[in-house]
């Protein structure tokens, strides 16, 4: 997803997996690891091939033993910082997702300049998927989570302190009725409120490959006020868009893509990039196999 500008140049922080030795299928993959790789032209849709010397946030920790994925970071103060969900098991084999938190400040490709400060929120058994908004010097916010959208406040964007509210809950019957997960970090439109790109989910009966997977997951956006970011003006009633193209369905209806989706019926978004007013470049992955990109553009009724 975007995040290092040098010019008109963009890295993206990318999710990746190998494929276990011996794999049957391509749902057997080993962890997820965390990489960069930095545009190559300024169309903003060749990157470097990625290596193991891309790899930035790795499985080298207890509480990130099984992986690491969602990476979404935000620039302040001439500090990268980088929220993403750290996977582990407790003694009974049960999955636990912790947000975790880096920071860089110079040469932010090479892992040895990364800080790391572990999970936000340690007493709390799940929490993931962090957008992070500085809204001004007094007022911080952290958007998280995926069952509904939670809220958090800070005053250094390292430590962090629980809100009972939530910005934004499932819908009984909707696109976003079976979850709905933080995007990347809310941006200012002309009229000086925030949009606030969310992913969701819904239960399918569209038919594919992966064995019991029956969701399919939509993209969709949140208006914010501009002087209170906790206060939801407006949002959406249709998704932005949902899966349709071969490479973003991976169903049993989209030829080869079939065999080669990791997660069926997919969209997910975790960067973006403002390029004209109400004009935005967005970056998103695909049954969690592909990068693509799209262009929005918000007009007013």
């Amino acid at each position: 997803m975007p995040t290092i500008n040098d010019s008109d140049a963009v890295a993206l922080l990318v999710r990746v997996q190998n494929l276990r030795n011996n794999s049957k299928t391509i749902y057997d993959v080993g962890p997820s690891k965390i990489a960069l790789s930095r545009s190559i032209d300024n169309t903003y849709l060749k990157y470097t091939y990625i290596t193991e010397q891309d790899i930035i946030i790795d499985t080298d920790r207890e509480y990130q033993s099984i992986g690491v994925e969602d990476p979404r970071m935000v620039l302040f103060n001439s500090t990268y910082y980088l929220l993403y969900t750290a996977l582990s098991s407790d003694s009974h084999g049960l999955w636990r997702a912790q947000l975790a938190l880096a920071t860089c400040q110079i040469n932010c490709f090479t892992k040895l300049n990364w800080k790391y400060y572990g999970p936000l929120f340690p007493n709390v058994f799940w929490s993931k998927s962090g957008s992070l908004l500085v809204h001004n010097e007094t007022h911080r916010y952290l958007f998280f989570n995926d069952s509904n959208i939670s809220i958090a406040q800070t005053k250094d964007l390292i430590h962090y302190d629980l809100s009972s509210s939530l910005l934004l809950k499932t819908r009984l019957d909707r696109f976003d009725s079976a979850l709905v997960e933080a995007g990347p970090q809310p941006l200012k439109l002309s009229d000086k409120n925030y949009l606030f790109l969310y992913n969701s989910a819904r239960q399918t009966t569209i038919p594919n490959p992966k064995p019991n997977w029956n969701l399919q997951y939509n993209l969709g956006w949140a208006i914010l006020n501009g002087e209170d970011p906790t206060q939801v003006l407006a949002r959406s009633e249709l998704p932005i868009f949902s899966p349709e193209l071969d490479w973003e369905r991976c169903d049993t209806e989209s030829g080869e893509w079939a065999n080669r989706g990791l997660t069926p019926l997919v969209i997910f978004v975790e960067g973006w990039k403002k390029i004209a007013e109400d004009t935005f470049l967005v970056w998103y992955q695909g049954c969690d196999s592909t990068m693509g990109l799209a262009e929005l553009k918000v007009y007013f009724s």
